[in-house]
C-alpha cells in the first residue's frame, strides 16, 4: 500500500575524482571534510530539502569520488538543480578566495 501522505524519493549525485593513491586519498578526504558541514547547512537547514543530506566519499572498484545524496519529497529536478547551484558556490568561494591572495 502506498502511503500518499508523504511521498519521498532520493537523488545521489557522484563526481568521480581520480585514481586511487595516497595522496588523492588525502586529497579527496579533507574536500569531503571541507564541504560536508556546509553542504548539509545549506541543503538540509537553509534551503529544507530534506531530512537526509549528505556528503562523503564514495570508492568502488579503484576509483574513487564524492557523493552527495539527498531525500526530498520536492521533485528530483528541483533537488538536482539545487546540489549543482551548491557545488557551483563552491567554485566561485574559492575563485574569490584566489583572486584575494593576489
Amino acid at each position: 500500500m502506498l502511503n500518499d501522505g508523504h511521498c519521498t524519493e532520493a537523488i545521489t549525485i557522484y563526481l568521480q575524482c581520480f585514481q586511487r593513491t595516497l595522496e588523492n586519498n588525502a586529497l579527496i578526504d579533507f574536500f569531503a571534510q571541507l564541504i560536508s558541514e556546509p553542504c548539509f547547512d545549506q541543503l538540509r537547514t537553509k534551503e529544507q530539502l530534506g531530512y537526509l543530506v549528505s556528503a562523503e566519499i564514495f570508492c568502488a572498484y579503484g576509483a574513487q569520488g564524492l557523493e552527495i545524496t539527498v531525500q526530498s519529497t520536492f521533485g528530483l529536478d528541483h533537488v538536482n538543480r539545487r546540489i549543482e547551484r551548491f557545488l557551483d558556490s563552491i567554485r566561485v568561494s574559492r575563485k574569490e578566495y584566489h583572486e584575494d591572495e593576489r
